[in-house]
């Protein structure tokens, strides 16, 4: 009776294992597999954030950017491999957008001028399930990596060789976001709110080295954050003159299609109707002089303040005739990230003055 016993559960013992085999095999070779597919999955996961980061260096407001930040990614891909091959993405395998720094969301643009950042999926479908095609005839599975990185506006100019001799205190940015200093109408005179003055490094700015200035910007030399800036508010008619003849003779034009319409010209502007639209831009300074230039009556634009950054200046309207508070400019600011004004951290060519961080993963 014992020895029928065992030969009966031997028997049971092998009709299981048979019956089980088949599922256990199956069940290890999906093992061994996904730990294969999770090594590709790294493989391509890395190669997405090389092409990303890669492509988004040449993010610069541009189509032309925006094509080369496309190539470029494509071409980084192609120099990683994932399961022993390149790693090969398309054009479709790269989206465009930017960054929303309210929401935290990467938001898809085709405008040049809004992308800032790339996502770039790297796949493969022909990962080959080297165990699983034994157990189940499956062949081939899917691997699939992503990345995100953006190219925001570059840290702010620790110096510049070239600047227009004009000053605007740092408070100013703490009054108005970006999208209202696109409308601010900074004036040069009377001293109050909202202005803008004559600025010199180190020196006072008297009326011959203000026209220097304004016909060769590199006239005194560079411009570092850290120095003293010596103010004067006053309207100092032969450099409102050579203000004009900027404008005038520049190569530049009001762009409405990034600030908006031009506000309308002065009744008694100095510039004709045809000339009306020229710009003359440049960076020009940013000094602390503390919370009562944008308070009140303003501050007087006069004696020393340090030097604390740069920002690009468009003036675009200027009056030379008339009593001392007529001679005026017009200036607006533009915070743009792509002019390139001068150097800053690492010998970078950055512009403007709010910090941000180069080319990075955000995934």
């Amino acid at each position: 009776m014992t020895t029928h016993r065992s030969s009966s559960r031997s028997g049971t013992y092998s009709v299981v294992m048979v019956l089980t085999l088949p599922a256990l095999m199956g069940v290890g070779a999906v093992a061994v597999d996904l730990s294969y597919q999770k090594v590709v999955w790294a493989e391509l996961e890395a190669a997405a954030d090389i092409s990303a980061t890669a492509g988004a260096q040449y993010l610069d407001g541009t189509v032309e950017g925006v094509d080369r930040a496309i190539a470029g990614a494509i071409r980084a891909a192609a120099r990683n491999t994932a399961a022993g091959q390149p790693v090969l993405i398309q054009a479709q395998d790269i989206r465009t957008g930017y960054w929303d720094l309210t929401t935290g969301d990467f938001v898809e643009a085709t405008d040049p001028a809004l992308i800032d950042a790339l996502q770039v999926t790297a796949w493969r479908g022909d990962v080959t399930a080297s165990f699983a095609a034994v157990a189940f005839q499956d062949k081939e599975t899917e691997a699939t990596g992503d990345s995100l990185a953006r190219n925001p506006a570059p840290e702010p100019a620790g110096a510049v060789s070239c600047y227009i001799p004009l000053a605007v205190p740092l408070c100013i940015f703490d009054k108005y976001d970006r999208d209202e200093l696109v409308d601010v109408q900074l004036v040069l005179n009377p001293a109050g709110v909202d202005n803008v003055g004559w600025g010199r490094v180190a020196e006072s700015p008297n009326a011959s080295w203000i026209k220097d200035q304004i016909a060769d910007c590199k006239h005194d030399g560079v411009a570092r954050v850290g120095d003293d800036v010596g103010l004067q508010n006053g309207e100092v008619i032969s450099a409102v003159q050579e203000v004009k003849e900027a404008i005038r003779t520049s190569t530049t034009t009001w762009d409405a299609e990034a600030w908006g319409p031009q506000p309308e010209r002065w009744s008694q502007s100095a510039l004709t109707a045809s000339q009306y639209g020229q710009t003359w831009e440049g960076p020009l300074l940013v000094f602390d002089g503390g919370p009562e230039y944008c308070e009140g009556m303003g501050g007087g634009f006069n004696g020393v303040e340090e030097l604390v950054g740069f920002a690009w200046a468009v003036v675009y309207d200027v009056k030379t005739a008339g009593g001392a508070a007529d001679k005026n400019i017009r200036v607006k600011l533009d915070l743009m990230a792509e002019q390139e004004i001068g150097l800053g951290g690492g010998g970078l060519v950055d512009a403007g003055v709010d910090y941000d961080e180069p080319t990075h993963l955000i995934r």
